[in-house]
């Protein structure tokens, strides 16, 4: 198992290859938007799906509100690399067995270990982008693949889609791979970009008629029935909130909105949170109190259910 050396913060565990867990320190949020409605103790666990190729700092953004907000909450932080999207979906579901292990250690499979309360988990997930949500999609599929417990009706969750699901353009793959590079890597990265692009459209999608995974992963999102929504203890009541905005260069908000409209007309119950300016990924720094205000409300609707 690869665990970094080089986190120096003493609350972050690498506990698999891009995987991190958290235990937060005492409570001193400064969100005053968060602060009425929900308790400290409200969450299990936040599972955090960070955008391709995003640095630990961008990250620390996020999870230093929740940390602030939620002290009693276990937060796992899953980072998504360039080269999952050529790795194939058995790698994917492996790097992904540290995080299993950690729900199942929070009763969120339906069992517990003996001597723990088997109380209901509460979860909240929030995705980032493609990226974020590709290892969400390779989650679930990893979860139906090892649980067979039925958990509607188990678990309090709600899901924050923060800038997808979306069908990039080469040039908004290639913008999506090299926006957070330094300039020398991105004339190369460009060049192979490219080329595996183009290797995995003619292969894998033409000749095999094998589905985009942005396509895989469109559907993954409107998942119902039997065996859950994307992650399985999520059903059509769900909370899910979805995070655009008009000036994201990278995902197309149509996209968004037209996905958001299918969602409803199948059922599950969503909303959007839409932006007039921000670029991608960037809402929530651009407007900290409209967006952690809109994720409390959607953690507030959870709940209440």
């Amino acid at each position: 198992m690869h665990l970094s050396s080089s986190i120096k913060d003493p609350d972050l565990v690498p506990v698999g290859k891009g995987i991190y867990l958290r235990r937060a320190p005492p409570f001193t949020s400064t969100y005053d938007a968060l602060k009425p409605l929900i308790a400290p103790n409200s969450f299990s666990i936040i599972l955090i799906f960070g955008w391709m190729g995003a640095k630990l700092p961008h990250i620390f953004k996020y999870t230093k509100v929740y940390e602030d907000v939620f002290p009693n909450a276990t937060q796992v932080i899953i980072t998504s690399n360039p080269q999952l999207f050529w790795s194939s979906n058995r790698t994917r579901m492996k790097n992904l067995l540290p995080v299993m292990e950690i729900l199942e250690a929070h009763g969120c499979s339906g069992t517990l270990p003996v001597g723990q309360v088997n109380e209901a988990p509460r979860i909240l997930v929030h995705c980032f982008s493609n990226g974020g949500g590709v290892q969400l999609l390779t989650l679930g599929n990893l979860l139906r693949s090892k649980w067979s417990l039925d958990l509607h009706g188990g678990h309090v969750s709600a899901m924050v889609i923060d800038s997808c699901p979306g069908t990039p353009s080469l040039w908004r793959t290639v913008q999506a791979f090299c926006i957070f590079l330094p300039t020398l890597l991105r004339i190369p990265t460009v060049i192979l970009v490219t080329f595996v692009y183009g290797i995995i459209t003619l292969i894998k999608q033409w000749v095999f008629g094998v589905q985009p995974i942005s396509e895989r992963l469109k559907e993954g999102l409107l998942r119902k029935g039997p065996q859950g929504g994307i992650l399985p203890w999520m059903n059509e009541q769900t909370p899910r909130m979805y995070v655009c905005s008009k000036k994201d260069d990278l995902i197309p908000i149509d996209q968004i909105e037209e996905h958001v409209k299918e969602a409803r007309r199948r059922g599950l119950n969503v909303k959007i949170e839409m932006y007039e300016d921000t670029p991608h990924v960037a809402h929530a720094r651009s407007y900290p109190e409209r967006y952690w205000g809109a994720v409390k409300d959607l953690w507030v609707s959870a709940d209440s259910m």
